[in-house]
């Protein structure tokens, strides 16, 4: 179930995009549109972001976890915005990644201007 987890995990995909040799990747894949410097530099924000919600589970300021969590919200709102990606990079590297059914169901998927 874990390893399953893993394969569609978007850290995960992103990685094995980038370590994979070029041949492989399908030329349909969504990635093949954004900059590698543009995919390694948000990966590594995802990778700081999960060691920060990792590590912290690690100590006895565990109690602690939510807030990482909800200072996430504004690095992605107003932090990613700032960095050089364009709109059509953004919504390649961080579209939802619910289901059209758990969208829905919680109101339908953002609008983008």
């Amino acid at each position: 179930m874990g390893a399953d987890a893993l394969k569609g995990n978007g850290i995960t995909t992103k990685l094995l995009y980038l370590m994979r040799d070029k041949t492989l990747n399908s030329p349909r894949d969504p990635l093949h549109k954004v900059r590698k410097s543009r995919l390694l530099m948000f990966v590594a924000v995802q990778l700081i972001g999960f060691g920060a919600t990792f590590a912290i589970t690690q100590t006895i300021a565990a109690i602690g976890f939510p807030v990482i969590i909800l200072l996430l919200v504004p690095l992605r709102t107003y932090g990613i915005q700032r960095l050089p990606f364009t709109q059509e990079e953004l919504s390649i590297l961080d579209g939802p990644t619910a289901s059209p059914f758990t969208m829905e169901s919680v109101g339908g998927s953002p609008k983008t201007s």
